[in-house]
């Protein structure tokens, strides 16, 4: 595609409707009918080219056009866009010598001299020649004379340049240019003052038309970069527009010269796929925008172009109580120039109180700031640091890294490293660990052999803590080597061992204990024999986590030894530490001593202002909340905070918890979309350690509850030391499986080799089967002569286990002819499994079998419902053994045809819709209530209250009655 044919499409990219207006009044003005059109925007907006288009329309109808423009350069000419329209056309018709007859004119002509100097002067006089009523009826007859039979374009460009008096002829004109065949299209720049309001003045009493020009849309930007590369829209990517509409904030004139300068630069190269930007390679601000840029900022005088070349060097956002401290500005001189800076569309309030301003458009601060040499630089960002450090002494909150920022900018790296410090530590305190680990980093990059080693060395520690809470771990064993040398330049051995245990900390969240015990012991050997306890009780709580999972008995001695040491010597982190692993012995036990041992962590950080390890002892809480009462929310909540301040280790566990908590409940599609988004995340960084271990285990589980076998042979299979999850992933979910499939067999020696692996190894919590299930399948077994009665123990009373627990005893009061207890029992553990129906309903089917045997209870409402469940979620083995059983008991098996035989639908399975969902939402579109689907599918209404709610959520509709329509809809679409 040639250049011409580019520009001829790329001139009034989302200007459609500006340029319709036009032709409209052209298409007026071959009629007769003149009208006024108004043009306004920022500097390269796209007035000139409206008006190119509009002159090039006109010019093809063989209208007359006479342009004249404004000037900014010298002092204001009177009447300049008049004498050069004017001056144009008396040239045109010299040159076609036999043009239009001006000598009808008569006295006009002595008037049109006047605006261009050497036009016969020669006829009478009309009056005052200053008069805007006798000039603007002169060129309105002129106009009229010139454009006989075609009509007359007549263009005034750039008025906010130009004098009053012709602003006075503009306003004529457009009062009385209607009568005849001519069109007037002025322009100027928006929040220009006098032409503005003279333009708003006509639009209101309806002697022209105000056309605003605003920034081009992102989907305009694309279209304006396909046209400019010759190329269809959709090869032009997503990062390329994105860049192209940041950069330009939708101006056109800025979006194509940023193009260009791309493709000039090698920053966006082109080719039969279209186009893309490589990587690396920077784009300088374009020539034309910087020189336009600098022409507006150099209006407002040497005074305002200096605040304003101050404010660049801050950068996009600035506050104006520094810049006005900086130069000892009053505040009527300060708003006076800041009024100026934005008429000038140069700068814009950033909040309703107008301390902080920004730059209008990206380029704009780049660019002024470009025009400063380095010095100027230096010396006007150290200006502004000193004057932020005077306005708000100790530099609170952000204005520490503002101060830090300006710092950098005037060379002073060492200072700037301290202020960067600062403000790290500080948000790493306020619990902001994303911003922390940010600001630490670039305090750490500062630093260099010339500093203090105890200044490097108290950076290094916090940085590593950052580094390791927020997730970066990679990032942080990087820094390992820095240790060394730090050691060598005689650092204290109380902060070299501080060092090591960060550095233990870290292996051990990637997956290498034996790493992190190797820098425990070398913390020790940095110590020395004689240590003091405030020294030693971190590596103590430490070393007790580290082996938690091979020693716990040494984990336990350790941590209770770190308790000691640090609540004695004030040492509130190393007393958390300790405290954490502490609880987190005991919830594997399931003991209610981990709740002590949690509020106790909690208490500690919120009365030391600790807020990373109050978020820590918050999550262990919700944990232990969500074991015991099967509640969620509290879980849901600490997800949440911890993703607001970046903490992505505490966000990691919980939502792994989550995780494991859809599989529990059935809702494996939640579950897969959660563990698939926290994998995608984390790889990006290396998923290692502790956590990936729990990834495998959930997704293990959740597919062994959909019987498949492989992710936890996997699990199990996998090389090297089993993790703790191994044996939680092998009776969590092994044993459901084998049982899914009715093989009770696999599933006792499932129960036994996960119960032996868990006496090892013990699982992070209790529910590897031997506390639960284990009770309900040797109940099952047992002689009724043989069948205990003792009370569960502290695991067996989590929510997940009791429900097994519960249902032994109804098997165990059922056989010894106490079938009411029975009952009552089956009643109580359909309570408890309320939020697990896999685990409710294979409950189930397993009890009513021996409840059917002993003649007890109702199994046949609860086969039914187990049956209905299971075929609903494609378990058919077990769905199968439940019909068998109604069977037996001569009750009437529900026939699987029809609509049971129907596969979902392709749509509705990628939503996550099961065939026995499938089935309620085919009869929804009769609009059946509950209780009549129920008796249609064999049911409970709880049951199809329970499906019309998922229903709702995966498809998406507001409510039951959106729901009805949308299953209408699919019959029609059946047939």
């Amino acid at each position: 595609m040639s250049a011409a044919s580019r520009d001829d499409l790329s001139n009034c990219v989302g200007r459609e409707e500006e340029l319709r207006v036009l032709k409209g009044a052209l298409d007026g003005a071959r009629d007769g009918h003149g009208t006024t059109v108004l043009l306004t925007g920022e500097d390269g907006i796209g007035k000139t080219r409206l008006v190119r288009e509009a002159v090039e329309i006109a010019r093809g109808r063989e209208m007359r056009v006479l342009l004249g423009r404004g000037s900014p350069a010298g002092p204001a000419v009177a009447l300049r866009p008049f004498s050069e329209a004017l001056a144009g056309l008396f040239r045109e018709l010299s040159r076609e010598g036999g043009g239009p007859d001006i000598g009808t004119l008569g006295p006009y002509r002595t008037v049109l001299s006047r605006v261009v100097p050497g036009y016969e002067r020669s006829g009478p006089s009309l009056g005052p020649q200053d008069s805007p009523v006798v000039l603007g009826e002169s060129v309105l007859c002129l106009l009229s004379v010139v454009g006989a039979g075609s009509g007359s374009l007549l263009v005034l460009e750039d008025l906010h340049d130009t004098d009053p008096a012709t602003l006075a002829v503009v306003e004529y004109l457009a009062d009385n240019i209607a009568g005849q065949g001519s069109v007037l299209v002025a322009t100027f720049r928006s929040g220009s003052g006098a032409p503005e309001d003279l333009a708003r003045t006509l639009a209101r009493r309806r002697a022209g038309t105000l056309l605003t020009l605003g920034p081009l849309s992102r989907a305009e930007v694309a279209r304006l970069a396909a046209s400019c590369l010759g190329i269809a829209v959709d090869r032009v990517p997503y990062d390329v527009v994105a860049r192209l509409y940041r950069d330009s904030s939708g101006n056109p004139f800025v979006a194509e010269e940023l193009l260009r300068t791309l493709v000039d630069t090698g920053g966006l190269v082109t080719g039969p796929q279209g186009c893309r930007l490589v990587a690396g390679v920077g784009c300088p601000v374009p020539v034309a925008v910087e020189h336009g840029i600098a022409r507006r900022a150099a209006r407002l005088g040497p005074e305002g172009h200096r605040l304003l070349s101050a404010a660049a060097v801050i950068g996009e956002r600035f506050p104006v109580s520094v810049l006005r401290q900086a130069w000892g500005l009053s505040e009527a001189q300060l708003f006076a120039r800041l009024r100026a800076a934005s008429a000038a569309g140069l700068i814009t309030a950033d909040n309703p109180a107008g301390e902080w301003y920004r730059f209008r458009g990206a380029l704009t601060a780049p660019a002024l700031s470009a025009r400063l040499t380095p010095a100027d630089r230096a010396a006007l960002a150290r200006r502004t640091a000193e004057a932020a450090a005077e306005l708000h002494p100790g530099l609170p909150g952000r204005w520490c890294s503002f101060a830090a920022e300006l710092r950098l900018s005037a060379g002073d790296r060492s200072g700037a490293a301290s202020l960067f410090a600062t403000a790290g530590r500080r948000a790493l305190s306020a619990g902001r660990i994303s911003i922390a680990a940010e600001l630490l980093e670039r305090a750490w990059e500062l630093l260099g052999e010339a500093d203090e080693p105890r200044v490097r060395v108290d950076v290094l520690d916090e940085l590593l803590v950052a580094l390791a809470e927020s997730g970066r771990i990679d990032r942080g064993l990087r820094l390992a080597s820095a240790l060394d040398e730090l050691e060598g330049l005689g650092v204290a051995g109380v902060q070299v061992a501080r060092l090591h245990t960060r550095l233990a900390w870290l292996w051990h969240a990637h997956g290498q204990s034996t790493a992190a015990l190797a820098q425990v012991r070398a913390g020790r050997c940095a110590l020395g024999p004689a240590a003091e306890d405030r020294h030693t009780a971190g590596l103590d709580a430490v070393e007790a986590q580290l082996t938690i999972d091979t020693a716990p008995p040494t984990a336990a001695r350790l941590a209770e030894r770190a308790t000691v040491k640090a609540e004695r010597t004030g040492l509130p982190a190393a007393a958390c530490r300790a405290w954490r692993v502490r609880g987190q012995l005991a919830l594997r036990r399931g003991s209610q001593e981990a709740s002590y041992c949690f509020t106790r962590m909690r208490t500690l950080a919120e009365a030391h202002e600790l807020p990373l390890w109050r978020m820590h002892a918050m999550l262990h809480l919700a944990a232990q909340r969500w074991l015991v009462d099967g509640e969620r929310d509290a879980l849901l909540r600490v997800r949440g905070q911890a993703r607001e301040v970046g903490a992505r280790a505490v966000r990691t566990r919980a939502d792994l918890m989550l995780g494991l908590d859809h599989v529990l409940r059935g809702e494996y599609a939640q579950a897969q979309r959660l563990t698939e988004a926290y994998r995608a995340r984390e790889e990006r960084s290396g998923l290692t350690g502790e956590d990936a271990h729990c990834l495998a285990a959930v997704r293990a589980i959740g597919a062994a509850h959909q019987g498949r076998h492989a992710p936890l042979e996997a699990l199990l299979d996998a090389g090297g030391s089993p993790s703790s999850w191994a044996s939680l992933a092998q009776g969590l979910g092994g044993v459901v499986r084998a049982l899914l499939e009715e093989d009770r067999e696999p599933a006792r020696l499932t129960l036994k080799r996960a119960a032996a692996d868990d006496a090892v190894r013990p699982a992070p919590y209790p529910l590897t089967g031997q506390y639960g299930l284990a009770a309900l399948l040797e109940a099952l077994d047992a002689d009724p002569d043989r069948l205990g009665g003792a009370e569960p123990d502290e695991a067996g009373r989590l929510r997940w286990n009791r429900q097994f627990v519960v249902l032994a005893r109804a098997v165990r009061l059922g056989r010894q002819g106490r079938g009411d207890e029975a009952a009552d029992a089956v009643t109580e553990a359909r309570a408890l499994a309320e939020p697990y129906p896999p685990a409710l309903h294979l409950g189930l089917r397993l009890v009513a079998e021996a409840a059917q045997t002993d003649g007890w209870g109702d199994p046949v409402p609860w086969l039914r419902e187990a049956e209905q469940y299971f075929h609903g979620a494609g378990v058919e083995a077990v769905a199968g053994a439940c019909r068998n059983l109604l069977r037996r008991s001569g009750a009437v098996v529900p026939r699987r045809t029809g609509t049971d035989g129907q596969a979902v639908p392709e749509p509705l399975r990628l939503l996550g819709v099961t065939p026995r969902e499938y089935e309620v939402l085919r009869l929804l579109a009769d609009r059946l209530d509950n209780r009549t689907l129920a008796a249609r599918l064999f049911i409970s209404p709880r049951t199809v209250e329970k499906h019309v709610a998922s229903l709702i959520s995966k498809t998406d509709q507001g409510n039951r009655a959106g729901l009805n329509a949308y299953a209408a809809r699919l019959r029609q679409v059946d047939g």
